[in-house]
């Protein structure tokens, strides 16, 4: 009789799980929260409350970011036995193009494991075409929560409380529970803990649109490549094209954007070039992202996982989401709910990716040079064309670009490959001789 006994600091065998938000961590933390609870013989009610619905177009269905994905994460889910359907995936990235102060180049896929897709997070943009099949990244994972078990509740969560036993609470209802998971991201309107001093992470603001061409559109536009952007407006760090089969996605991410800068943008030379004239928008939001960790990421029968939690600084989000909900119901499951079990369980692996954002603070550092000095800026872009006749593996200058454009490798391993010695006399070189690979990069062909 005493193993049936409540204890505050484990899941009981019947234990009660509240999941804030159906977006990728909640519904990866759901599939594998029940996944090991049925390794322990454990008959947990996994409940997520998500609002959305996520086969609505335009923002009202949609959690709103560039949807861009490496392959190697579809492999780990695939591994876990979740196979993304074809239809869910819009283009396959084969290439980054990159516009800059001193000119543009064409970057080739540098590594056989870093293969990117893009996809939509809702149900495509409020104009845009209508689709054969659902399209929502995140609407399949919330029905794949949903068929390992997972309950789901179309409320927004309004107040949670957590002593002396868990209470979530909507317009509606309360909801007792053994354990309240957040993952509801950044985008959400704010949740009053009433015994909890949760700070949401720092936030930096985006701005998105979608232009509809339609898919030989695009694919005259744009090929299978992602267009990069580093312009010499100092409100910008970047701005991305991502060709998603009949659309084209537009992201800006910048420190201010005031209204009037995707027009702005959409205006440049660099970026009119691929477009048509006075070309209509067929969706826009201005959602923010996480750019740190939320405080505290884990109490007593509480956990944030995910943007909400903490996430990798600007790319691979979902990636990020999927180890921090892997990681965080393993610890739930097998190690205890209380914080002193997710401190040494899951924030070993927080601290990994707090010190890996470091490494890439410093390294998207060196995207104001590329936008302001083009003499720097033109000895890297001859590097890449003259590395592109070097096996992949030695192509560090690439690797390195590619890794930080797309979340494909730890920014701690692409600092490491940032200061290898060949890379750094490679650029002495084309700094020395300013004639060299002029030619390639002019016409921004490597290959």
């Amino acid at each position: 009789m005493a193993a049936a006994v409540y204890h505050p600091r484990r899941l009981p065998p019947d234990g009660r799980i509240a999941v804030i938000g159906g977006g990728p961590a909640g519904s990866f933390f759901a599939v594998f929260a029940l996944h090991f609870a049925r390794q322990l013989g454990l008959r947990l009610t996994v409940t997520i409350f998500e609002p959305r619905d996520f086969s609505r177009t335009g923002p009202w269905g949609c959690n709103m970011c560039a949807g861009l994905i490496p392959v190697r994460v579809l492999r780990e889910l695939a591994e876990t036995g979740i196979h993304v359907p074809p239809y869910v995936i819009r283009e396959r990235i084969s290439h980054y193009t990159l516009h800059t102060a001193a000119g543009q180049i064409r970057l080739p896929q540098p590594d056989p494991d870093g293969d990117v897709v893009s996809v939509y997070r809702g149900g495509g943009p409020r104009c845009g075409p209508a689709w054969p099949h659902p399209i929502s990244f995140d609407g399949f994972l919330l029905n794949t929560a949903r068929s390992w078990g997972a309950e789901i509740i179309p409320q927004r969560v309004i107040s949670v409380s957590l002593s002396p036993r868990p209470v979530v609470e909507t317009p509606e209802k309360r909801f007792p529970a053994d354990l309240v998971v957040l993952a509801a991201g950044v985008n959400r309107r704010a949740i009053d803990f009433t015994d909890l001093r949760y700070q949401p992470p720092p936030r930096q603001q985006m701005a998105q649109t979608e232009i509809c061409l339609g898919t030989e559109g695009v694919q005259r536009a744009l090929g299978e490549s992602v267009h990069i952007f580093l312009p010499r407006d100092g409100s910008l760090r970047f701005g991305t094209l991502v060709p998603k089969g009949p659309c084209i996605n537009v992201s800006l991410l910048g420190d201010q954007l005031p209204q009037g800068t995707i027009a702005r943008f959409l205006r440049l030379p660099d970026v009119a070039a691929f477009l048509p004239p006075d070309v209509p928008r067929a969706c826009g939001c201005r959602p923010r992202i996480a750019v740190g960790p939320a405080r505290p990421l884990f109490a007593d029968r509480f956990v944030a996982v995910g943007d909400a939690g903490i996430t990798r600084l600007y790319k691979n989000g979902i990636g990020t989401a999927l180890r921090t909900a892997r990681q965080a119901a393993y610890t739930a499951i097998f190690d205890g709910i209380n914080a002193g079990d997710f401190a040494a369980g899951y924030g070993p692996l927080c601290r990994e990716i707090a010190w890996d954002n470091r490494a890439g603070r410093f390294l998207f550092a060196f995207t104001h040079i590329f936008q302001h000095y083009g003499w720097l800026t033109l000895p890297h872009l001859r590097s890449i064309a003259g590395e592109q006749a070097l096996p992949p593996a030695e192509r560090f200058h690439s690797r390195l670009l590619w890794g930080m454009f797309t979340g494909t490798h730890p920014y701690r391993k692409l600092l490491a490959m940032a200061c290898r010695p060949g890379l750094h006399l490679r650029l002495l070189r084309h700094l020395l001789e300013p004639e060299a690979g002029a030619a390639e990069v002019a016409s921004g062909k490597t290959g």
